[in-house]
C-alpha cells in the first residue's frame, strides 16, 4: 500500500557542493526515510549526469526535473526576451539543461525562465513561439519531457492559466507538457478541480504549494479534494512539494509529507467506503 496519494517529490535548491555537503546528505537521507520518491533539483553545473544519477541513489532517490529558475534568474535568461540575443542565448542553454536531464532520465521544467512580468504580451508570445519551435526541433534528437509551468501574473507574463499553457502546446503540436502548481492556480484558476480535468492528459506532474506558498498542510488549500479527484480522474504521475521554508527545512519535509500520509490514509478509507456501499 503507497505511503503517499502518488509518487511524492520535492523541490531543491542544493548546495554548492552538493556532493560533499553534510545537511544536504542528511536531508537526501531523511527523504529516504519518509519514502520519498524523487527531486527536482534548482542546478547550475549540467556537465555529469552520471555522477548524479549514482550519488541520488544513495538514498533511493531520482532526479525527476531539471529546475531551471534559479540558473535562469542568475544568468538573466528568457524564452521571450524581445531581445534576439538572449532569447538564443536561452535556447542554448536549455538545450544543455536538456541534454542533462535526458542522461538521468527527467524532464525539464520551464518557469522563471519563460520570461518574467510586464511584457507585451503580443510580442512576448511571438517571441516564445519561436523559441519553443527551435526547442522541439532539438528535442526530436534529444527526447526529454519540457514542461511549461503556470506561474501567476505577478511573476510572469505567459503562460499564466493551464490553458494558457496548452495552447501553447497545441501551436508547437503537444510537443510540451504543461505543469500546474497548486499556489499559482489558487490565484489564477476560475476553478482548480476544472483545470486539473480539462488538460488532464498535458501533464505527468503537479506541483504541491500551498496558497501562502508554504508547503502543504501550512494553508488553506483542501489538498484532499485536489489529490481526490486525481485519484477518480486515473492520474499516474507524481506530485512534488515545493514552496517556502517556514521553520526549516526538514522540520516542514516532515510535517508536509505526514499531512499528505494522512491525505492518503482519507482518500483509502473513502475508497473503501465507496466499495463496501
Amino acid at each position: 500500500m503507497s505511503r503517499y496519494p502518488f509518487p511524492l517529490c520535492i523541490q531543491l535548491t542544493p548546495p554548492a557542493n552538493l556532493y560533499e555537503d553534510p545537511d544536504f546528505a542528511a536531508t537526501l537521507a531523511q527523504l529516504q526515510e519518509l519514502g520519498f520518491y524523487g527531486v527536482e533539483l534548482n542546478l547550475v553545473d549540467f556537465s555529469n549526469p552520471e555522477r548524479l544519477t549514482e550519488f541520488l541513489g544513495r538514498y533511493g532517490l531520482r532526479l525527476t526535473m531539471v529546475a531551471t529558475g534559479f540558473y535562469a534568474n542568475r544568468n538573466g535568461l528568457s524564452l521571450s526576451s524581445t531581445d534576439e540575443a538572449v532569447r538564443c542565448r536561452t535556447v542554448e542553454e536549455l538545450a544543455q539543461m536538456m541534454q542533462f536531464a535526458a542522461g538521468c532520465g527527467a524532464g525539464v521544467i520551464c518557469g522563471f525562465i519563460k520570461g518574467g512580468a510586464g511584457q507585451d504580451k503580443a510580442k512576448a508570445t511571438e517571441q516564445m513561439l519561436k523559441s519553443l519551435a527551435e526547442v522541439t526541433a532539438l528535442n526530436d534528437e534529444i527526447q526529454v519531457p519540457v514542461y511549461l509551468e503556470s506561474t501567476n501574473h505577478y511573476e510572469a507574463t505567459l503562460v499564466n492559466t493551464m490553458a494558457e499553457g496548452a495552447a501553447f502546446a497545441r501551436k508547437v503540436k503537444n510537443k510540451v507538457f504543461i505543469l500546474p502548481d497548486t499556489y499559482h492556480m489558487n490565484i489564477e484558476e476560475e476553478s482548480t478541480a476544472y483545470a486539473l480535468t480539462r488538460h488532464q492528459s498535458l501533464y505527468h506532474n503537479l506541483h504541491v504549494s500551498d496558497n501562502n506558498r508554504y508547503f502543504p498542510g501550512f494553508g488553506a488549500i483542501d489538498f484532499f479534494s485536489v489529490c481526490a479527484l486525481l485519484k477518480g480522474m486515473g492520474y499516474q504521475g507524481t506530485i512534488s512539494i515545493e514552496g517556502r521554508v517556514k521553520h526549516s527545512l526538514r522540520e516542514d519535509i516532515a510535517a508536509s509529507a505526514a499531512y499528505l500520509e494522512e491525505v492518503n490514509r482519507r482518500i483509502l478509507r473513502m475508497q473503501g467506503e465507496n466499495t463496501a456501499g
